[in-house]
């Protein structure tokens, strides 16, 4: 009978061993925490644009009705155009129901058109007859949460009684948005187009915008828009894909600075026609 010796494993293969089974643990781990990452990411960059989206949609499907069932004789009339008139008080112009158009310059915007039927942040408008002043529906941002930001859409809806009695609802649209502006594009050679995109104190200013035969304000060559919206995430981002420092982005031509790396923000403009205004557009 032959005895043999039994042998077990030796220290070095213990430690190769251990040595492979730390490198797989530290593949699995770093696997996961990519894909934690990836799938954070992917969640912030849908929350924005979910919020543009829904935003952009939303509005274009109000401003579009800018002057619908208005006659082209209540031009005459201040507060029956359908667009309001334009001023430079950023006070006067945030107040609810104030009838204002606001250019903000470097800021936020308020947009304001008046109509007389089609959909609004409220009911839908029927306003039954010319002797009813037309609903007037404004966007702009306000602090409705009272967090001490104001980055809240707003959809404003100011409505009239036949005796001129005025009723005014808020409806925030969304959060999250950090900048509104407005461009409106002029009809210079009267063919129902744009010729060129302006803000809301250059359309006002004669010298620049003429004033057409049988208007009183140069906003009777007003026949499009271009809005523009930047939303911030609120969900932060995962460290390892934020940027080293804050970026600018490009808002209808203005720079907009994002104020941090932590968040995503990101710009989405449209352009729409108005087709009250557009005769090509009203026989379609």
């Amino acid at each position: 009978m032959i005895l043999r010796k039994q042998r077990g494993m030796s220290l070095v293969s213990l430690m190769v061993a251990s040595a492979i089974g730390l490198f797989l643990i530290g593949a699995v781990i770093k696997i996961y925490l990519d894909s934690k990452n990836s799938f954070n990411t992917r969640t912030v960059v849908a929350e924005v644009s979910e919020n543009l989206r829904f935003a952009l949609d939303d509005m274009r499907r109000i401003l579009v009705m800018a002057g619908r069932d208005i006659r082209g004789t209540e031009d005459n009339i201040a507060n029956r155009r359908a667009f309001p008139p334009v001023t430079t008080n950023a006070s006067s112009a945030s107040s609810s129901g104030a009838e204002y158009i606001y250019d903000g310059g470097s800021d936020s915007d308020i947009i304001a058109i008046r109509y007389r039927r089609g959909p609004s942040c409220g009911a839908y408008q029927a306003v039954p007859d010319i002797k009813t002043r037309p609903s007037m529906v404004r966007f702009l941002l306000a602090d409705t949460d009272s967090d001490g930001d104001t980055d809240d859409l707003v959809c404003e809806l100011t409505t009239y009684n036949s005796g001129g009695s005025a009723s005014t609802t808020r409806q925030t649209m969304v959060s999250g948005i950090h900048m509104l502006k407005a461009l409106y594009g002029v009809d210079d050679d009267d063919d129902g187009y744009a010729d060129r995109y302006l803000t809301a104190n250059m359309v006002n200013d004669t010298s620049v915008v003429s004033t057409p035969s049988g208007a009183s304000t140069p906003w009777a060559r007003v026949v499009s828009m271009r809005i523009a919206l930047v939303s911030g995430s609120e969900s932060e981002l995962p460290h390892n894909v934020r940027g080293s420092e804050a970026g600018t982005l490009n808002v209808l031509g203005m720079d907009f600075d994002e104020p941090d790396t932590s968040h995503l923000y990101r710009v989405a403009s449209t352009t729409l026609l108005l087709r009250n205004f557009n005769p090509t557009v009203q026989r379609q």
